[in-house]
């Protein structure tokens, strides 16, 4: 594969809800394109972006993957990210390494809850959207349809670029309403004149096309106005321009199983898509300077790492995203984050689990190095030490659940195996729980960590089981309060003292901890500020009331007693911590529990029945509404009322129901719940 300039390059994020046709799309394209021999399918196990040994398995996308190809003179790296929400936080990795997104929707399902957060997600990042209406070739598609419901949702800047040919079975390609030919689905099939009983909608679809990209530009639209229609320069440039601006969002018809209306769809990317340089700004540190960084290839080598996999022989193979320079075979490179040096082995463009190595890649490009020693997805590469930028990191949702782990093998084992997994997985956390020392797995739901089970097996030969999940409760006051707490301690020899007088003070929700000293005249000496604020940390970690971690708190030590013998380090420790305790008794203690923002999908017809769920369940409903015959629900609901919600949503759906839920905030317990945990609590506490 040549060196391409950025000029020249095309990373377009393929998102969705799950089983709209994203990776079959993907194996279609590379197919045309000549980068693949065969036409990869999801059902035999050879789809190209899903290579790891659970998604050939399972049939689903599990992570995100990048595969090149080239098409008309163009470099296009197509990023196939995961449609489920057990995996959906690849995602993210694709909308920081993607200049264009493809949202896929299902020619017979329509709109999913997935297409609606990839859709606010893509606005959010500030990128150009295309829609591919695919599998269209299925029972019960209807295009018109789903492009009419895309509409209605998602606004009348949506345009179709091309109109299917024949429906269902009789799928037979598309017409091009750029140039109003028709596409066969065949590879190499020449252009064709289209079928004359199309003649009409044609027509009129072409006009609509013509308006709105004329609309685009006062210049166009003066020339569309006295000539009647936009010459094919014309049409292109309106086109570039209007789909950068998200002025046109385009609507294309196609399946990849039959490769219907797939080069229509790429030779729109290669010829109106946005180049890297339009990527928007991002926010970037060098040092404590807040800089924004374009893609530039002028400028110095700067790469972002967007996801990391663990190659039992390659090692750790890192997807780059460079937004800088260029990046050469074996170049040395400095990671500011880690402060390590790096060097860019096994530089390729990435093709799934394979690549085709290069000598070169310039700003834009997604490139492939395998075997950074302290390099992780999020953190940044720059051409040497002297380069501290560090870009934002990426935003990948946060945990929803945790569970503690149990295995009947070696706990070590489980431990490193569950750490290389989270080098690959962003949205996995790992933890010890301080009170309990159980080895906690937190991600975004159960089928997730039920997965993180699987691979762990499967790669490491270690059998692990999900225990009863833990809530990440949180504690915090409601009012301010004052203690005060003597510490004195003789033992014959060198006794120990100290006194702490103490106020805390409620703060805002997410404003931490605050610590702070208003003492004066030396009633406890400087160096002993410390030693009472370590104190106090031991009860913000380990809880006060119901033994977990306390936050929104701001304590200040503002009186006190030391003695110039048996006053020490350990003396305030302990001081600190007695009267932090006592002043939180005094300051209306309550347990906080995590929010969920839940969005559920579901028939029209069980929209009552998950209402009610969602009512007994605690949880109060944001707002609905029906597109299509199926309802979408929003709602906000304590996560100790979701644990086992899949299987109930599956009951009541018979499985046709699906949902996202990711932290949306912390609320107070109600008091009979917060009294049952203080109970629970106060054994173990009384204990310690």
């Amino acid at each position: 594969m040549k060196v391409y300039d950025t000029s020249d390059i095309r990373n377009v994020a393929l998102v969705g809800h799950g089983d709209s046709g994203k990776t079959t799309l993907a194996s279609a394209a590379l197919y045309l394109a000549g980068a693949t021999k065969e036409l990869g399918s999801v059902p035999d196990g050879t789809a190209v972006t899903d290579f790891d040994e659970a998604e050939i398995e399972r049939k689903v996308s599990m992570s995100l993957a990048v595969a090149a190809a080239e098409w008309k003179d163009r470099k296009i790296n197509l990023i196939d990210a995961p449609g489920y929400p057990a995996f959906i936080g690849d995602a993210a990795g694709a909308f920081r390494a993607a200049d264009l997104v493809t949202i896929v929707v299902h020619a017979v399902d329509g709109i999913g809850v997935q297409t609606e957060r990839m859709w606010e997600e893509a606005s959010r990042a500030g990128l150009p959207v295309m829609f591919v209406v695919s599998q269209l070739d299925r029972e019960r598609a209807d295009f018109d349809a789903v492009l009419e419901a895309l509409r209605e949702r998602f606004g009348r800047e949506l345009t179709a670029i091309s109109l299917p040919i024949g429906k269902e079975a009789s799928f037979e390609g598309v017409v091009s309403l750029v140039d109003g030919r028709a596409y066969p689905a065949k590879a190499g099939a020449r252009p064709a004149d289209p079928p004359a009983d199309m003649a009409e909608s044609i027509e009129k679809a072409r006009e609509k096309l013509f308006d709105q990209v004329a609309e685009s530009d006062d210049a166009l639209m003066e020339a569309y106005l006295e000539a009647g229609t936009l010459t094919p320069e014309q049409l292109a440039a309106g086109l570039a321009r209007s789909i950068a601006a998200r002025q046109m969002i385009p609507v294309f018809a196609a399946s990849g199983a039959n490769l219907g209306g797939v080069a229509v769809w790429l030779d729109a990317i290669a010829e109106f898509g946005p180049d890297p340089t339009t990527h928007p700004p991002l926010k970037a540190k060098r040092g404590e300077e807040e800089i924004e960084v374009r893609t530039d290839p002028s400028a110095s080598l700067l790469g972002q790492v967007v996801k990391t996999y663990i190659d039992p022989f390659a090692g750790r193979i890192s997807l780059i995203r460079l937004f800088g320079g260029a990046a050469k075979a074996d170049q040395a490179c400095f990671n500011p984050v880690t402060g390590s040096a790096e060097k860019l082995s096994g530089l390729a463009a990435p093709r799934g689990k394979t690549g085709e190595k290069i000598p070169e890649a310039r700003a834009g490009d997604i490139v492939a190095a395998v075997k950074l020693k302290d390099t992780h997805t999020g953190d940044t590469l720059t051409g040497d030490k002297s380069d501290q930028t560090v870009i934002e990191p990426i935003p990948f949702p946060k945990p929803a659940i945790s569970y503690a782990l149990k295995t009947e093998g070696d706990e070590e084992k489980m431990s490193s195996g569950l750490q290389r997994l989270a080098e690959e997985d962003a949205t996995l956390r790992l933890e010890r729980d301080p009170r309990t020392h159980e080895l906690m797995v937190a991600g975004l739901g159960v089928d997730h960590l039920r997965t993180i089970l699987d691979k762990l097996e499967r790669r490491f030969n270690v059998k692990a089981t999900l225990e009863k999940p833990k809530i990440p409760y949180l504690e915090t006051i409601t009012k301010t309060a004052k203690a005060q707490y003597r510490h004195k301690k003789q033992t014959g020899g060198a006794g120990q003292f100290a006194e702490v007088h103490l106020r805390i003070e409620p703060l805002p929700r997410g404003a931490g901890f605050q610590y702070d000293s208003e003492i004066f005249g030396g009633a406890i000496s400087r160096n002993f500020w410390p030693s009472i604020e370590k104190g106090i940390r031991q009860v913000l970690e380990t809880g006060a009331i119901a033994g977990y971690p306390m936050v929104d708190v701001k304590a200040v030590v503002y009186d006190g007693k030391e003695h110039p013998v048996d006053s020490k380090d350990v003396a305030f420790q302990v001081a600190g911590r007695e009267c932090f305790k006592l002043a939180v008794k005094e300051a209306g203690p309550v347990v906080l529990e995590p929010i969920m923002r839940v969005v559920v999908t579901c028939p029209d017809e069980n929209m009552g029945d998950v209402l009610g769920d969602l009512n007994r369940r605690r949880g109060k409903v944001q707002g609905s509404d029906s597109q299509g015959g199926r309802a979408t629900i929003r709602a906000e609901v304590p996560m100790a009322e979701m644990l086992e919600y899949n299987a109930t949503l599956r009951s009541l759906t018979s499985g046709r129901g699906s949902f996202t839920m990711e932290l949306a905030h912390y609320e107070r317990v109600p008091a009979e719940i917060q009294q049952k945990l203080v109970a629970e609590f106060k054994p173990q506490a009384d204990e310690d």
